[in-house]
């Protein structure tokens, strides 16, 4: 059975990326089968898997809208363990392209029925808002994970965290 995490934030700059990478590169250093797809148009999951976002045949986008499959999408990062369907700036107009489409919020979770159990784990990192994207991620999930960065007096007094 595949366990989807959502890694998710309104917020940006918490470590959704950092997150989502380190979960998917330590679930496949475990032996696990792991897929992480990226949808955030950044792409700055897919860069952080060793691809170049911008030489990706197909992407997320693709899927998303209609035009290829999500096995036809799938770059297997050798070097990092793990399967990536990754993402790049194309990943912008789909806010307002999946507005027309019909399930516009279950594109994702119909696209990863077609796996059928391959992956022991699918991780998603989603951007830093709440769009159709990042909705598309939680309604596609099992679980989410909510990284947020911690704020301490201390913190405060050298410059570093977020102020709440």
């Amino acid at each position: 059975m595949t366990i989807v995490f959502a890694v998710a934030n309104q917020k940006g700059g918490v470590g959704k990326t950092t997150t989502s990478v380190n979960l998917a590169a330590s679930l496949g250093l475990m032996n696990r089968e792991v897929l992480l797809i990226d949808l955030d148009p950044q792409g700055n999951a897919t860069m952080g898997s060793g691809m170049e976002k911008k030489e990706l045949p197909h992407s997320i986008y693709d899927v998303l809208i209609g035009e290829k499959s999500a096995e036809e999408s799938l770059v297997k990062a050798e070097a990092a363990g793990y399967d990536v369907l990754g993402s790049n700036s194309d990943l912008i107009g789909a806010e307002i392209e999946l507005l027309d489409l019909d399930r516009r919020e279950y594109r994702l979770k119909d696209a990863l029925l077609g796996f059928g159990g391959k992956y022991d784990f699918i991780v998603l990192d989603c951007p830093p808002a709440l769009g159709v994207l990042t909705l598309n991620g939680l309604v596609a999930s099992d679980s989410v994970i909510i990284p947020c960065l911690l704020y301490t007096s201390d913190a405060a007094d050298e410059g570093l965290g977020v102020d709440l």
